[in-house]
């Protein structure tokens, strides 16, 4: 368990980071001009944030010490941790967090960040870079 935790320890700070992040109460927040929800340019930021997430999970699973579930599904696992993080962070903005709202769309962004970390996985995997 010792070696599992080393192993993910770059995935669980970025997640803290993650967590970190979407609990800065909203005033201490810059202000964007408003255009349509979806099409904002923090939505870029969700993209990112939430793909690196994706990939430091998947590349930590690949190493000696992980539980054999998560060796063999590495992807599933990952996508699941993320997919509750992402619900999780826009639940707390809603419920905890001062002068922050939940975002049905931030959620989207955080979920397709994922998912274009999966793909890219999937890209280098088959070209043989990936570990």
């Amino acid at each position: 368990m010792l070696q599992f935790l080393r192993n993910t320890r770059w995935a669980i700070l970025w997640g803290a980071l993650i967590f970190i992040l979407t609990g800065i109460p909203g005033g201490m927040l810059p202000r964007l001009p408003s255009y349509l929800d979806l099409f904002q340019p923090d939505k870029l930021v969700h993209l990112f944030v939430f793909g690196v997430f994706f990939i430091l999970l998947v590349l930590s699973f690949r190493k000696p010490g992980t539980p054999l579930f998560v060796t063999r599904h590495p992807m599933l696992v990952a996508f699941l941790i993320a997919f509750f993080i992402a619900a999780t962070t826009e639940l707390l903005q809603e419920f905890v967090v001062p002068m922050r709202t939940a975002s049905f769309w931030d959620f989207i962004a955080n979920i397709v960040g994922s998912l274009l970390g999966l793909v890219l996985v999937k890209l280098v995997g088959k070209k043989g870079r990936v570990p």
